[in-house]
């Protein structure tokens, strides 16, 4: 089974960490494009392969670091995983306010990685395609309403029921080849001018 490459970038300013985790990557799809100390040097580097994965290793909690993975996972959403020896309640809670997929506290070990990375990952497409569901309900909640005060001044100005009202709407969407939500708009933002 041939598996395209993860573009995989680490942040971490332990070297020892730093090897460790290169060894647990070797011969895996994680390909790592990018390596530093800090986020800082990645947002300065031009021209960066779009990366898939950010492994954070943190021996000392920087908080600021946070705000930045919260900027990034916002613009370009990716799985983030962070290993790390700080347990404090309030860092774990900046962790996943930033977007991170998975705060592993003394996981550094070898054989734990790559399972505790393919988790993250699969934790990251679930909470994704959660959004985009929950997107996608908000649309259709707001279309719908758009209809129903569409339907709501066609049967006050052509005295008619409400499926006829509807079947109105669907028709003339149909011969102007736009979507009813966008007709409905049209006939509101109609209907406010004249009112």
């Amino acid at each position: 089974m041939n598996l395209e490459p993860i573009n995989t970038i680490i942040i971490s300013d332990s070297s020892a960490s730093s090897i460790l985790l290169k060894q647990a990557l070797k011969g895996s799809i994680y390909r790592v494009i990018f390596e530093g100390a800090s986020l800082k040097y990645l947002i300065e580097t031009p021209g960066l392969i779009e990366p898939e994965l950010i492994i954070v290793i943190l021996d000392s909690t920087d908080i600021s670091m946070f705000a930045q993975l919260k900027v990034i996972s916002e613009q370009y959403p990716l799985p983030i995983v962070i290993f790390s020896d700080d347990d404090r309640d309030d860092v774990i809670d900046e962790a996943i306010t930033a977007g991170v997929s998975a705060y592993v506290m003394d996981g550094m070990d070898e054989h734990r990685i790559l399972p505790i990375i393919k988790t993250a990952r699969v934790r990251f497409k679930q909470q994704q395609s959660m959004k985009h569901e929950i997107v996608s309900l908000r649309t259709d909640l707001i279309e719908r309403k758009l209809i129903d005060k569409a339907k709501g001044l066609i049967m006050a100005q052509r005295l008619c029921t409400e499926d006829e009202a509807y079947k109105m709407l669907r028709t003339s969407a149909m011969n102007q080849n736009i979507r009813l939500a966008e007709l409905a708009k049209n006939i509101i933002s109609t209907a406010s001018l004249l009112g």
